[in-house]
């Protein structure tokens, strides 16, 4: 408990002055982060197989190549179509290592994409919330993070229902339940002590508020389900011991990978509704 408190509150005083400055110390960090955890992931999917050096340097130069191409389109850089043109790319330098690598199975294709898309996406819709407004990231993590902390305290303390007991045997109905209750109460605190009037596109009144902030804390429950799922598959506690305490980049970020994906993903739709309106 000790090393995971020390560790906490180290990521504390990283990550939130990094997310307050934004701009290249941020690009720098979500850079990191996404290809940390696209590496993270491939050594998930090879568990008791030998590295393929080769095979690994690839995903983590496609990781970085795509984050960098979903951060430029939120700057404004570029425009949407050229993360299609990297992914379309990544598809087909996937189907060249299938077929001239004979140790590279249709598993590891699809295994590929997971690795590369999932963290670069997320951490992307991260950045995209920040490019905004540094408050899109205070709402959205206040959300998981309140959220996770309520739903561990309520289950320990009321916990009688299992909520997914085939993939973590001790969440509950109850914690999940009060955990979002929690969360949306502290969330609505933020939102009127900062006085948000948006958060991306997305305009809020309280009945507005309270829908998306029930709707994304359950988003990162099943994001933190899903990463839990992926673990009790291939029999791995961790992702990896890079945060003492707290497991690896997935580990961290699981529900906020999940929960930014879908605020980022309503914002926009938000948009495109709003300006066919107009």
């Amino acid at each position: 408990m000790k090393t995971r408190v020390i560790t906490g509150l180290i990521l504390v005083l990283v990550f939130v002055p990094v997310f307050v400055i934004g701009e290249i110390p941020l690009s720098i960090a979500l850079l990191l982060l996404s290809m940390g955890a696209t590496f993270e992931l491939f050594k998930m999917f090879n568990k008791g197989r030998e590295i393929n050096k080769v095979v690994l340097g690839i995903e983590m130069l496609l990781s970085g190549g795509l984050y960098y191409l979903i951060q430029s389109y939120y700057l404004g850089d570029i425009v949407l179509d050229w993360v299609f043109v990297a992914i379309m790319f990544i598809v087909f330098i996937g189907a060249l290592l299938l077929v001239f690598i004979d140790k590279f199975t249709a598993s590891d294709y699809s295994g590929m994409f997971l690795a590369i898309l999932y963290p670069t996406i997320g951490f992307g819709a991260i950045f995209g919330l920040r490019s905004m407004d540094l408050h899109n990231l205070g709402f959205l993590f206040t959300i998981t993070i309140m959220t996770d902390v309520f739903a561990y305290l309520v289950g320990v303390k009321f916990g009688k229902h299992r909520l997914a007991v085939k993939i973590s045997p001790k969440k509950s109905i109850e914690g999940s339940i009060g955990g979002t209750f929690f969360a949306t109460v502290l969330t609505i605190v933020y939102i009127y002590v900062f006085e948000l009037t948006h958060v991306g596109e997305i305009e809020l009144n309280i009945f507005i508020s309270i829908i998306l902030i029930i709707f994304i804390s359950c988003i990162g429950q099943i994001g933190d389900l899903v990463a839990s799922k992926l673990k009790r598959h291939f029999e791995i506690k961790d992702y990896s011991n890079l945060f003492p305490g707290h497991g690896g980049i997935m580990d961290r970020f699981d529900s906020a990978l999940f929960a930014g994906m879908a605020l980022m993903l309503i914002s926009k739709v938000v948009g495109i509704l709003w300006d066919c309106i107009c």
